[in-house]
């Protein structure tokens, strides 16, 4: 989005932060910079764009010189609202739609202004005025863009407002914003069928034409207006007025356009401002979509066109009946319809929401539809008008431009700045960074104050609620390399969510990395096969997350022993888990969720509850179940029953076999059991032990203390341990392994074996090689950053 500089020549200059408190602190910098430096705001803007990282809030400032850029800037400072200032926090991708209203506000020279400064606009109107020439019929353009005041004919009139409509359609087409739905209101539905490509030009110029000559066969007698009320408080307004009345279009739950004799609006007009309701009177002399129309059908019929409508990438939603307009549609037949039929632009609206459709843009020289409209979209979307009285429409499209592109998180803004990026500004503020105090305060401890207790925690999975979340673009990366039917069976279930669409995973809000396919269950065979994966196990989360982002969940299948009925958990599959915890912590700006199914094989149930849970806040979930499936959360609660059950008794204590004999924490253990009476302690380490250190460690004390060189990775060392040692363990303290930090980017399989070699390939052999007593105890000393991932530590 955006391809050119903006209409009114401003420079938007962008402001962006993961927490919207930083904005103001961003705003200050600059500010401050500003007060240094004579840099143009060019390039600010593109200082802005080279070294900030678009992300979840945004601000854009529109400035035409310093002084602009200055007061938006400080408004932002101090949180206030500036008319040449936009905020947005959007997530989504947007769905565009392009609104064209019907006749009735509108008037000579509106596009004058438009038709001299805008190139693009120009170019349209000339080619719509080309058209209705090559029609036989008057040019728009003397209606539109002249100041002659004359009596003008209805073909003018309606053409100039066709004309104004497209050509403003091609003025935001030409910024690089482009429609994926037109909505067409009466009129406007011309317009929005010529737009969406489903309408040649030429045929839309002679149903502009065809409309205007029937009309006129009834023109004079009659007025329409619009009534700021419901369509049933409009019908029981007509009951009591004296007169011909009929509703000719809903537009929403409180504006509807009734239509009939001119007494007769007059009088309806004079009853509903007596009861404080709003009227607007349309500069129309027809009664338009009314049943007086319906007598004309032979004559619209031999003036409309014998064409069809067109496939076309972009949809056509009308409001003759509020629904999607397509290639088998019957042409002469919808355009009568159009003509005579109740205007339900409620519908219309209500169906491009089912299309997707987040944000609207009516193509007008002044609102008339962004009111109602107001009433039928959810607060979140956008709705922008083209133009207005009371301003210059390069200044209204320049803001309104900015307005849309905002709510947009991909957009790209080079393209707004005149000559192009540049090299950032030397001394240019850094990004801000929100500020969390981590070190302990320096107030001296006081005597009342006692250090707490050791909390010994433990993991639970609690049942949860369904998430009811709004839908969101779903994108799946499957690593198995091919779309598995477990992929293909949670696509399906994307597309029977409401408000769901499956994309591609750089186009996504919520990302799915697919992971069930790695089930090894040995666990030195599970590290193996991550470790020989091209990716090191997970795939590259920088390349899948596109900058709409704003979760990104595993899924696995049989991590997580969550309830009775799950089996051994799957050693691979946890490990895969652990990782993408880790991962998370590289990437600021989203969530991380990790989501265990219980198997690979879900029915179309599972999957719908799988895409619910997907939608809801990121977490550490799992869902388990058949029939009916249940939502788990992992949780952490207090244990409080945290005494041992087995104390060290001297029989478990008789031979204790700690691996990473050598290191800190295998020699605290070590302390700690001979100073409990243990009779023999082997320590195991690559490194060995010297005879000061042994001494300190059984000075006191009569344990037999043996620390031996050995590799427990190697089955010969293991075995020449064991030789030496020449006892069965009773306890077994694995506390061997290495402590590597890398970046998920710098993450190899090399690196991912080293890592787990002692940990498990080294464990495994112990359990296979080393003499355990039949009661022997076994503790293997893990991080926590396994529990709840740490930076690096994938």
């Amino acid at each position: 989005m955006l391809t050119s500089p903006l209409p009114d020549g401003r420079v938007p200059v962008l402001l962006t932060a993961h927490d919207a408190e930083l904005i103001a602190n961003d705003a200050h910098a600059i500010l401050d910079y500003l007060d240094r430096t004579d840099a143009d705001i060019a390039a600010i803007a593109s200082s802005m764009l080279r070294l900030r990282r678009v992300r979840r809030h945004r601000a854009v400032v529109l400035a035409a010189d310093r002084a602009e850029l200055t007061g938006g800037l400080s408004a932002l400072a101090r949180g206030e609202e500036h008319p040449l200032v936009t905020r947005s926090s959007a997530g989504a991708a947007l769905c565009i739609a392009f609104v064209f209203p019907g006749q009735g506000n509108q008037w000579q020279s509106m596009g004058a202004e438009a038709y001299q400064q805008l190139s693009a606009y120009r170019a349209e109107a000339d080619r719509c005025a080309q058209a209705f020439l090559a029609a036989g019929l008057p040019s728009p353009l003397p209606y539109l863009t002249g100041g002659l005041d004359r009596t003008w004919s209805r073909t003018e009139i309606q053409g100039a407002q066709f004309t104004h409509a497209v050509s403003l359609a091609h003025e935001w087409r030409f910024h690089g914003v482009l429609p994926a739905i037109t909505i067409g209101h009466s009129l406007g539905e011309v317009a929005a069928a010529y737009v969406a490509g489903t309408v040649s030009l030429p045929d839309a110029v002679t149903l502009v034409g065809a409309r205007a000559s029937i009309v006129d066969q009834l023109a004079g007698q009659y007025a329409m207006v619009v009534l700021g009320a419901g369509v049933d408080d409009a019908e029981s307004l007509i009951g009591e007025t004296t007169g011909w009345l009929e509703v000719s279009a809903v537009n929403g739950p409180s504006s509807t356009v009734v239509s009939g004799d001119h007494d007769a609006v007059a009088a309806a007009v004079r009853l509903a401002r007596q009861r404080g309701m709003f009227t607007h009177q349309l500069a129309v002399d027809y009664p338009g979509h009314t049943s007086v129309l319906r007598p004309l059908r032979a004559q619209l019929t031999e003036l409309v066109p014998r064409s069809a409508f067109q496939d076309s990438p972009v949809r056509f939603v009308g409001s003759t009946f509020g629904g999607e307009v397509g290639s088998g549609v019957g042409f002469a037949e919808y355009w009568y319809e159009n003509l005579c039929n109740t205007v339900r632009f409620d519908r219309a609206v209500a169906t491009a929401r089912r299309l997707g459709a987040t944000t609207f843009i009516e193509m007008s020289a002044h609102p008339s539809l962004l009111y109602p409209l107001a009433d039928l979209i959810e607060e979140s979307s956008v709705a922008v008008g083209s133009g207005h009285r009371e301003a210059t429409v390069t200044d209204v499209l320049a803001k309104n431009i900015v307005t849309v592109a905002s709510a947009d998180p991909g957009c790209q803004w080079a393209n707004t700045i005149p000559g192009g990026a540049r090299r950032p500004l030397r001394g240019f503020p850094n990004a801000p960074m929100r500020a969390v105090h981590l070190w302990a305060a320096p107030e001296p401890l006081t005597d009342t104050v006692r250090a707490p207790s050791l909390t010994v925690a433990v993991e639970t999975w609690q049942r949860a609620a369904p998430s009811n979340a709004a839908g969101a673009d779903i994108g799946f990366f499957d690593m198995t390399g091919a779309r598995s039917a477990l992929t293909q069976r949670l696509i399906d279930a994307v597309g029977a969510q409401g408000g769901c669409r499956v994309v591609a995973p750089q186009e996504a809000e919520i990302l799915a990395v697919v992971a069930t396919g790695l089930d090894e269950r040995d666990p030195v065979a599970a590290i193996e096969q991550i470790a020989r994966r091209p990716d090191a196990g997970l795939p590259d989360y920088a390349a899948l997350i596109g900058p709409r982002c704003r979760a990104v969940w595993l899924l696995t299948a049989g991590a997580e022993s969550v309830d009775a009925g799950d089996v051994e958990a799957s050693p691979a599959q946890a490990a895969l888990a652990a990782m993408h915890r880790s991962v998370g912590f590289e990437f600021a700006d989203q969530a991380f969720g990790h989501l265990d199914l219980s198997r690979r094989d879900l029915d179309a149930r599972a999957a719908h509850t799988v895409i619910d849970v997907l939608l809801g806040e990121a977490a550490e979930a799992a869902v388990r179940g058949g029939e009916v499936p249940r939502r788990y959360v992992r949780t952490f609660r207090d244990c409080r029953d945290s005494a041992v059950h087995r104390p060290l008794d001297a029989a478990t204590l008789d031979h204790v076999v700690i691996t990473g004999g050598s290191g800190a924490i295998g020699l605290r253990y070590a302390r700690y059991c001979i100073e409990r009476g243990a009779g023999m302690v082997t320590l195991l380490s690559r490194n060995g032990l010297d005879q000061t250190a042994l001494r300190r460690l059984t000075a006191g004390h009569g344990t037999d203390v043996r620390a031996l060189r050995c590799d427990i990775t190697d089955p010969a060392a293991v075995a020449e341990a064991v030789r030496h040692a020449g006892a069965a363990a009773s306890l077994l303290i694995h506390t061997a392994g290495i402590a590597e930090t890398r970046s998920r980017a710098d993450l190899t399989g090399t690196d991912v074996a080293a890592v787990c070699a002692a940990k498990v390939r080294g464990l495994a052999l112990l359990a296979e090689l080393w003499p355990l007593r039949p009661d022997c105890r076994i503790l293997a000393c893990s991080s926590v950053f396994g529990v709840w991932g740490g930076h690096h530590h994938a």
